[in-house]
């Protein structure tokens, strides 16, 4: 076949690849000998892990994670009602294997606290097993050819325009923010940080000649007991730290859709020794971003020759399509209970969101499903209790999704009854959302002119009957004519049959 009788047409495309998408579990065991300083052990109130990941690099086709865990035990003393904290932390490093090395990846990743239990082995002495989750994506670039057009031989295409990937920026960053926090003169100087939680929000992007702004709010919660030793009691405070960074990628413009994702990698609160209302705030948050440049083009999706056997390949994968950002404002409830006697308040309530798993669901599109956990400090008969409950959590969204999470913007509680507190979580949740994907464009064509189709010359037209809502397409490949001739021949307007009959056929080369 000479180059004359098939001429095709192709361009290379982008295409954004999942290298790696995993979750494992990793043990976080510790025997804990409490120090001088801290009182006895007489009774648990609570014992948790606090997974963050603090650093993420890849080195040829190997991805290493650090993470820090945080071991917190909170209890109370044989001759006191005060909440005591017993801390310890250290690192666990992780090593995956991507399988080759990658064309610009981006690491998104992040840790969620699993089951953890806690037992006293003495009074200066506590034993705790437990386990945390970590999941971990990995997406690279990679790069298709496909046939945008043919001509000769006799060939028939169909196309669809689509809107294509050509060029694809990525950027990593590991932002810190150190900020002075004041309490406030109703608050009482903190002892001991129990607890701290930390949500961002992005509240503008812009792109200033290569280099991408972000400017946000990061909304730290704390949970605290005062510095007097004689105090019972628990404090909380919430803070906004606003915050704004600029991070050079060289090539970008406007002309791209950027796509930022920015996680807490870490969040320190301390009092400042010579001002106890005072507080040192270290913020350290891990961004990852992602710009990609789209255009349109027509892609053949399909072909046939009127006139020799004909060989047409697509490719393994669907194009990439264009991501854009999902953010819905979502609200989840759950009940806790209080098993040991009347429930008289609470001082204290958050919920967290666990692992997610996105699954496809029949429509076409995602099930985004996982769990939330709701937790509350209380008192019953003056002594404090840790109550908590996890609940499901499921949506369905019409579109394929992908780098879901799901953040806890506020958690607000109420007394049912004498033992029971209904919590409320305002959630947001977010990913990419992916339109105009599923195409799949022909990578290979060829016709072999040492075999030509039979054809019967003396045939103008045939007749046949065809369902409503049938494809001309389809009609065309079947008896080897166009389908812009059916459409003539019978006046149909559309690509597909309005309604069920006799068509006739015209036998065009």
């Amino acid at each position: 076949m000479t180059a004359a009788q098939l001429r095709v047409s192709s361009e290379t495309l982008l295409q954004t690849v999942t290298a790696l998408d995993t979750s494992f579990e990793q043990t976080a065991e510790k025997d804990l000998v409490l120090p001088d300083y801290c009182p006895d052990v007489f009774r648990i109130i609570r014992c948790r892990i606090d997974p963050c990941i603090v650093s993420q690099s890849i080195c040829g086709d190997k991805l290493s994670l650090e993470t820090e865990v945080t071991l917190k035990v909170l209890y109370l003393s044989a001759d006191s009602g005060r909440i005591n904290l017993l801390e310890h932390k250290t690192s666990v490093s992780k090593t995956l294997s991507l399988g080759g090395e990658l064309i610009a990846p981006v690491v998104s990743a992040c840790a969620r606290p699993g089951n953890v239990s806690c037992r006293v082995v003495s009074r200066r002495r506590v034993d705790i097993r437990g386990a945390f989750t970590v999941k971990v994506r990995v997406t690279a670039e990679s790069s298709q050819r496909v046939i945008t057009d043919a001509e000769g031989g006799g060939i028939r295409l169909k196309k669809e325009t689509v809107s294509c990937p050509v060029e694809r920026l990525t950027a990593s960053k590991r932002l810190t923010v150190l900020e002075e926090l004041e309490l406030g003169g109703s608050k009482p100087p903190i002892g001991a940080v129990l607890r701290t939680g930390c949500h961002i929000d992005i509240t503008e992007r812009r792109v200033i000649s290569g280099k991408l702004m972000l400017k946000g709010e990061a909304n730290i919660d704390l949970l605290y007991t005062p510095a007097d030793p004689e105090s019972t009691a628990v404090e909380t405070m919430r803070f906004g730290l606003p915050f704004s960074q600029l991070t050079d990628i060289d090539g970008l413009d406007e002309s791209f859709a950027v796509t930022p994702e920015l996680t807490v990698s870490s969040c320190c609160v301390v009092p400042r020794p010579d001002a106890p209302q005072t507080l040192e705030c270290e913020l350290v948050m891990l961004l990852g971003c992602t710009a990609v440049k789209y255009r349109e083009l027509e892609v053949v999706t399909d072909a046939f020759s009127t006139a020799y056997e004909c060989t047409a390949a697509a490719g393994e994968s669907a194009l990439c399509g264009i991501s854009e950002e999902l953010s819905l404002d979502l609200t989840s409830t759950a009940l806790l209970t209080c098993e040991d006697g009347e429930l008289e308040g609470l001082s204290f309530a958050a919920c967290e969101a666990g692992s997610l798993s996105v699954s496809d669901s029949e429509n076409g599109g995602s099930i985004i499903s996982g769990s939330l956990r709701f937790f509350a400090l209380g008192s019953s008969d003056g002594v404090p209790v840790w109550l908590e409950n996890e609940v499901p959590f499921e949506y369905v969204c019409e579109q394929p999704v992908s780098r879901e999470a799901v953040e806890v913007k506020s958690c607000s509680y109420h007394l049912a009854d004498g033992h029971s507190a209904e919590l409320r979580a305002e959630l947001t949740l977010t990913g990419l959302v992916t339109r105009g994907s599923g195409v799949r464009p022909l990578t290979d064509l060829s016709v072999d002119t040492e075999k030509p189709l039979a054809r019967d010359r003396r045939i103008a037209l045939k007749l046949c009957r065809a369902e409503a809502g049938e494809e001309l397409w389809e009609l065309a490949r079947r008896f080897g004519t166009s389908p812009e001739a059916i459409a003539a021949e019978n006046g149909i307007s559309g690509s597909c049959t309005e309604s069920g009959g006799m068509l006739l056929i015209p036998m065009t080369d």
